[in-house]
């Protein structure tokens, strides 16, 4: 009769614990990283979802705005664009049809921009602030008035447009003017009563834009 082997304790398989033992010391740190890496994505989404990189033009100068913005078919191109601050104040005239709700008014922006004619700046977002950072955000189809869709450019001649792929050719008008190498544009604006517009904003793509001061 064979004697059973008897296994000494210091024989004995490893436990789930030991055997992971450096595995569960690592656990705290890769966590930690992950939410490092993670707290990193979601301030970068919040940081580039805001006007947060701002080229500010002093009352009565003009801007040199440069900036990469992505298009419509997964690329890049440029906007460089000079922009004058003409005058801001109370709209003489309204747009056709534009009906002011009470206890608001309505502010007309006047600009003067440069750009060369072969370039795109499409896509522009027009807005005023107030002194407390209060922004009144330009809009084109509202108070039943129908304004220019893309507040800086030209109604007529607004120039190239940002690809869209296979749809260029069917948007394109081969008969349409170039846009001029200086142009102006008034656009209004609807604001509460007693606002005092004490910056124009204009943007492209988010966190940079151009801030305007206004003659104080």
């Amino acid at each position: 009769m064979s004697t059973p082997t008897v296994t000494s304790p210091r024989e004995a398989p490893a436990g789930w614990w030991r055997r992971n033992r450096w595995a569960l010391v690592a656990l705290p740190v890769a966590l930690a990283l992950a939410l490092v890496a993670s707290g990193d994505r979601v301030r970068t989404l919040w940081w580039e979802q805001d006007l947060r990189r701002p080229t500010t033009v002093a009352a009565g100068g003009t801007g040199d705005f440069h900036q990469r913005v992505y298009d419509g078919v997964g690329g890049t191109l440029p906007i460089d664009v000079q922009v004058r601050l003409d005058e801001v104040g109370d709209a003489t005239t309204l747009p056709d049809e534009m009906e002011l709700p009470d206890g608001t008014r309505a502010v007309q922006v006047d600009l003067t921009l440069s750009a060369d004619p072969d370039s795109v700046i499409s896509g522009c977002v027009l807005a005023v602030r107030d002194a407390n950072g209060a922004r009144y955000d330009y809009v084109a189809n509202a108070w039943g008035a129908f304004q220019a869709v893309i507040p800086c450019v030209p109604e007529d001649t607004p120039g190239p447009r940002a690809s869209l792929g296979e749809l260029d050719d069917k948007l394109s008008d081969p008969e349409e003017p170039p846009r001029p190498d200086t142009w102006s544009v008034s656009r209004v604006v609807v604001v509460p009563e007693g606002t005092e517009v004490t910056e124009v904003v204009l943007w492209w793509q988010k966190p940079q834009y151009l801030l305007l001061e206004v003659p104080g």
